[in-house]
């Protein structure tokens, strides 16, 4: 969303997540250039608006969050899931393989 102020434009951040928001991108002479400013800086554009940097730190730290308290941190990967036949999970295990 674009903010004018005294014939100036800005982008408006979307999410307004981080408590270090700027809330808005730079003023600029033009829409465009506003739109130039936070591609330039970074911003993420979601599809229904854009993102600040801060914002999206705030979201990704959200994520690891969530993966720590789910079990999953990441490093290792996921588990691998075992059947209901014993079998490790391995896509080759039961493949007839013409060597």
């Amino acid at each position: 969303m674009i903010v004018q102020k005294d014939n100036q434009y800005a982008v408006e951040c979307f999410a307004k997540a981080s408590e270090n928001c700027i809330q808005n991108g730079e003023y600029c002479d033009s829409e465009e250039d506003a739109i130039q400013w936070v591609e330039y800086e970074c911003w993420i554009f979601s599809g229904e608006g854009w993102i600040c940097d801060d914002c999206h730190d705030a979201f990704m730290a959200n994520m690891v969050k969530m993966r720590k308290i789910r079990g999953s941190d990441g490093i290792e990967g996921p588990k691998k899931p075992e059947g209901h036949d014993g079998l490790d999970g391995d896509l080759e295990v039961g493949i007839d393989i013409v060597r």
